[in-house]
């Protein structure tokens, strides 16, 4: 399975990088999301997340580290997504990380994405997994507590640069992937994430709302590896908001992630 990392991203990116940060303003390629999709994604019954645990084996490419020197933060922390809207890596990571963000508070905004063919055309990977489906947090926001939410969708369905992220963020995302992979994740300051935990292989051919339909069975194969990672997101989260909520940090399922953490 081809890595997550594009190097051709961050050759694009460090050129840009002295230019001023740009909102997404311009789109993805994205639509909105359906109002089922939005439901199942950000409605998943605790009971679920529980069944589910630490889920399936992870793929061998996906990496969850800590910061090293690092505290966690005052106030509420930020997560903040790095993501492209041509790759399939990124659509499989946001089902999790949707469904995590949900636990926190209330996530709005989100969009789909088919992400085409452009990995298989223009990156020319093999296999290209062309058409995978996603979310897209391009207009996304969270209303929370606990959480703040930036998500960076750097390039849309053609490979044009759309987003830049922050000095900051380009610092916070450098902490965890040098060559700016995509999809990367990083929660506060105490660990980040690069890829997902399985491969886009097991969303070939279904639609958005057969994946976002599934998810409150924890019997379905597809729902535990999305929750086995959403699980271990929530996890990574809970270590930095001082475990709070307690119904969300403490439960079973997040618990049983947890012994994941390194």
């Amino acid at each position: 399975m081809p890595k997550p990392t594009f190097l051709a991203a961050a050759a694009a990116l460090a050129l840009a990088v002295a230019l001023p940060a740009t909102a997404s303003a311009k789109s993805d390629g994205s639509t909105p999301a359906k109002a089922d999709v939005v439901t199942a994604v950000t409605t998943i019954p605790a009971t679920t997340y529980d069944a589910v645990g630490a889920g399936p084996a992870f793929d061998k490419d996906f990496v969850l580290k800590p910061l090293k020197g690092a505290a966690a933060p005052a106030g509420k922390v930020d997560v903040l997504s790095f993501n492209f809207a041509w790759c399939p890596h990124c659509a499989a990571n946001s089902w999790p990380l949707a469904a995590a963000l949900s636990r926190f508070g209330t996530l709005s905004g989100l969009r789909q994405i088919d992400t085409g063919t452009y990995f298989a055309k223009v990156v020319k990977a093999k296999p290209g997994f062309s058409h995978t489906k996603g979310l897209s947090f391009s207009k996304a926001t969270l209303d929370s507590p606990y959480l703040t939410f930036s998500p960076v969708v750097a390039y849309n369905l053609k490979g044009k640069l759309i987003q830049r992220p922050t000095k900051d963020q380009l610092k916070r995302l450098q902490s965890v992937e040098k060559q700016l992979g995509a999809p990367t994740v990083v929660i506060g300051s105490g660990y980040g994430a690069v890829g997902a935990t399985f491969g886009p292989d097991v969303l070939t051919g279904k639609s958005a709302s057969t994946i976002a339909g599934g998810l409150a069975d924890p019997t379905n194969p597809l729902t535990q590896k999305i929750l086995g990672e959403a699980n271990l997101l929530t996890a990574a989260i809970c270590t930095q908001t001082a475990q709070q909520p307690a119904a969300v940090c403490a439960s079973a399922g997040v618990t049983a992630a947890a012994a994941r953490l390194v």
